[in-house]
């Protein structure tokens, strides 16, 4: 995959707002399947990663953190990995400072969903908050999955990597209780981001649409994770908690994101990770078309 970078931002202007992109690092899985495409015959994956000249020896994608600042408000939109990956990502701290935002400066964090790339850098390796004086949000499907006594992974097609992480997720959202609020998907939030359930992924996955005045950009977070889950969107992943409605969901959204010519931004897409979701003519298949943007 190209453009993996371990520290990096970008700063755009956005109405009377500003987004910057951070990265936080990149992840590296061996091979694509089976976590992307579990199901499909592998002759079908490498011809399709061979039309988007995507590697077949590898899969890697960049973790990329959303931050919307609002006069005095700072509002991230997840974590990234923090310190449970040093080799390859947990590198927000050193990209929010290279865009001169202190730790201290941020005052909200959105919970987009518990997967440890998501909430990882919220505590640092002694369990103490990263961000001290943020408050976080996370929407209720999300946390009463989590945090339910026994949650229901049958749905995905490995129920074992659903549980993997499921000691941390308690632990972390333990944690941040006492600063911890929950809202309903829909809701919005500092009257400028729109928040959607986009379940499927996991119970509570939501995506966020960041509007001032005219501008408007949809951040997809996990609904996709790479060009390839664009073109091909009923192959899924084996992340995705409830395979068949992620799958549903995935396929909705793309549809109207593709339909209303949104500019979106999704987590794992090639950095910096902003494009719009496209038609190959006369085929019935979308394509990934990347906007640029100058690194600093």
């Amino acid at each position: 995959m190209e453009n993996l970078i371990k520290t990096g931002h970008i700063q755009i202007p956005f109405g009377s707002l500003e987004l910057v992109l951070l990265a936080d690092g990149y992840f590296t899985v061996e091979t694509w399947q089976p976590i992307i495409a579990p199901t499909i015959p592998s002759q079908l994956v490498e011809k399709e990663l061979d039309r988007l000249s995507l590697s077949k020896k590898n899969y890697q994608a960049p973790i990329i953190v959303m931050l919307v600042k609002q006069q005095n408000r700072y509002i991230l939109i997840d974590t990234g990995e923090g310190h449970y990956d040093i080799k390859n990502a947990g590198n927000l701290k050193r990209s929010l400072y290279l865009a001169g935002i202190t730790l201290e400066q941020i005052t909200d964090i959105i919970i987009t969903h518990a997967h440890r790339d998501h909430i990882g850098g919220i505590l640092d390796s002694k369990g103490l908050p990263n961000y001290p004086n943020a408050t976080y949000y996370i929407s209720k499907p999300e946390f009463d999955f989590w945090m339910s006594d026994n949650p229901d992974f049958s749905q995905g097609k490995n129920p074992e990597l659903g549980r993997s992480n499921l000691t941390l997720i308690k632990k972390t959202l333990q944690a941040i209780s006492p600063k911890l609020q929950l809202f309903e998907p829909g809701d919005q939030l500092f009257s400028c981001i729109d928040t959607e359930l986009a379940p499927g992924h996991t119970a509570g996955h939501i995506i966020c649409t960041v509007k001032s005045e005219y501008s408007v950009i949809t951040n997809l977070v996990d609904l996709i994770h790479s060009p390839l889950l664009v073109s091909q969107p009923h192959w899924g992943t084996l992340w995705d908690i409830n395979f068949e409605r992620a799958v549903d969901t995935r396929i909705k959204i793309l549809e109207r994101c593709h339909r209303e010519g949104t500019l979106v931004i999704a987590s794992h897409m090639p950095w910096p990770g902003i494009g719009f979701i496209g038609k190959i003519k006369n085929r019935k298949q979308w394509v990934w078309i990347p906007k640029s943007f100058n690194s600093y």
